[in-house]
């Protein structure tokens, strides 16, 4: 029975394993009081995320890829941020659990979904990947928006409605974009681990906006289709 589940596990499903290993670290870290560290760990979990995705594409993908990816993804980008989400709104109490849950549930549905009737050449709803990232980028910058408490639920509600609406989200391939975030994610838990906490808001602030950027792209393209 070890044996043959040993060769079912391919190099992006230990990717992916790893992924959920850092989820889990994130959940570990927020019940501890280390609020950073455990967005530090959600970050670092999406480019394991990124990752697994390239290794299946390089390596080819098993039979546990699709349904492991999911599992791993609702405990990374569900889970640790809706703790997180819920610790940082703690003194709002039922509001703080309440908007924490609806982002969960809402991730949740999002990968059911996917797993039934995933789109290849784009996503529908929001992709949980996104959604944990924006939750995690915001959270870093906390301190420099004004009112964050209601600002940070106002965006869980739009982020959880976008994950299981029916807007269609393209895939991000080209690498003159994906080049500069990943350098940018890459120093961004870097210099979290080196101490420069003033180097973490503004790479987190710069990495923030490119997402609420491709959050927003659907809009943008319906006034360029409206246009033509």
């Amino acid at each position: 029975m070890g044996e043959n589940m040993i060769k079912l596990i391919k190099p992006a499903d230990i990717i992916t394993l790893l992924c959920a290993l850092l989820g889990f670290g994130s959940i570990i870290m927020s019940g501890s009081g280390q609020n950073d560290a455990a967005l530090v760990l959600i970050l670092a979990a999406v480019i394991a995320d990124a990752a697994d995705g390239a290794m299946a594409r390089y390596s080819g993908c098993g039979v546990l890829g699709a349904n492991l990816d999911s599992l791993a993804d609702v405990i990374s980008f569900g889970v640790a941020p809706a703790v997180a989400a819920l610790i940082f709104l703690n003194e709002l109490g039922a509001l703080a659990w309440a908007s924490a849950g609806f982002f969960l549930v809402c991730g949740i549905l999002r990968l059911a979904r996917f797993n039934v009737a995933g789109k290849k050449d784009g996503f529908e709803g929001i992709p949980i990947t996104s959604a944990g990232f924006i939750v995690a980028l915001f959270l870093l910058v906390r301190e420099i928006v004004p009112y964050a408490e209601y600002v940070f639920i106002l965006l869980l509600i739009i982020v959880s409605f976008l994950m299981v609406s029916s807007v269609s989200y393209p895939k991000l391939k080209r690498p003159v974009i994906l080049a500069p975030m990943g350098i940018l994610l890459v120093l961004d838990i870097v210099v979290f681990y080196l101490g420069y906490k003033d180097m973490v808001k503004t790479a987190s602030f710069i990495l923030l906006v490119f997402v609420l950027a491709y959050f927003l792209s659907p809009l943008g393209r319906r006034f360029y289709d409206r246009d033509q």
